[in-house]
């Protein structure tokens, strides 16, 4: 029977789910809802993790599992992370323990082989992580929505929104109210109390592709984002070791990325997280008895590569 390598990256908006061989090819992948325990609790998080596992898996036989390794967002929340990687190892029906790792610990595997230097992850939130062999030194930032998250996915829309409130005949005004499906600047109050907050952060495309067509108030809000993000950099990075860049907002192109790349550009190495729930299989083959799967990052890529939009 061959041996399987479970991966997942649980982000604010998005879980994803990855299986490996012990080849290193990829036998399964599946996409769920965002499973942060901050936001979910820990038995929301529990099941949506489940369902993105169960989906990857498909027809493969979950005994076939030999290792298995999440990377949290929210990590820091749990009260206790043993019981949680319990109820996950349960919920999944697999034998083999479960690896619970920060999604920093993930998202920096994605990105270089290095075993100490610097993750920046913003998308829906944002923090920022020194890690050394595989674990967190220290971090900056990840306050979460409503006491941080400046330069996030939802500090982007919060700011969109806010724009659109005052001026909403200009382009990014009028692009965020075709978008919530209203025509008064007065009723994007309404729009933006009926959901969860995080919500907001699906404004913050609006930001690139208006600042992309030269609109001042988008340009406006992506430079003041950029250096929110440089910021938590610069309080939390080591010169000379590596930084990845990681979610949709630091990770994909656009002004914000562009722009954060201007300011860090004296940091050193800066490369991009490709697929963190890959590199938690692998996390999870090297941590198995005999090192199986351990295929190193699947990127080190160059600053100008992206991850894919609508990263979490």
């Amino acid at each position: 029977m061959s041996r399987l390598f479970l991966g997942l990256d649980a982000g604010g908006s998005w879980t994803r789910a990855v299986v490996l061989d012990a080849e290193g090819a990829e036998r399964g992948r599946a996409l769920a809802a965002g499973a942060n325990p901050t936001a979910q609790g820990a038995e929301g998080a529990v099941r949506r993790l489940a369902e993105a596992a169960a989906a990857a898996l498909g027809g493969l036989d979950p005994g076939a599992v030999a290792g298995c390794a999440v990377g949290l967002a929210g990590y820091r929340a749990l009260a206790d992370r043993t019981a949680f990687a319990e109820r996950c190892r349960a919920a999944f029906a697999i034998g083999t323990p479960v690896l619970l790792y920060p999604d920093a610990v993930t998202a920096f595997a994605a990105g270089t082989a290095e075993a100490a230097g610097t993750v920046l992850i913003a998308g829906t939130g944002a923090a920022c992580s020194q890690v050394s062999e595989r674990q967190v030194a220290r971090f900056s930032g990840g306050l979460g929505w409503l006491l941080g998250d400046e330069g996030s996915g939802f500090w982007l829309g919060r700011e969109a929104l806010r724009h659109a409130h005052a001026e909403p005949n200009g382009l990014l005004g009028r692009a965020v109210l075709r978008h919530c499906a209203v025509e008064r600047p007065e009723e994007l109050l309404p729009w933006a109390y009926a959901g969860p907050p995080r919500r907001l952060a699906q404004l913050a495309p609006l930001v690139n592709a208006t600042a992309a067509q030269g609109d001042p108030a988008a340009l406006a809000v992506a430079a003041e984002g950029a250096e929110h993000l440089a910021a938590l950099v610069r309080a939390t990075a080591v010169g000379g070791e590596p930084l990845v860049l990681a979610g949709s907002v630091a990770g994909s192109p656009g002004p914000v990325r562009a722009r954060l790349l201007e300011l860090l550009a004296d940091h050193g190495p800066i490369s991009t997280a490709g697929d963190p729930a890959a590199a938690a299989a692998r996390l999870a083959g090297a941590a198995s008895p005999d090192g199986t799967g351990a295929l190193g990052p699947d990127s080190g890529r160059s600053p100008g590569s992206g991850k894919s939009p609508g990263s979490g």
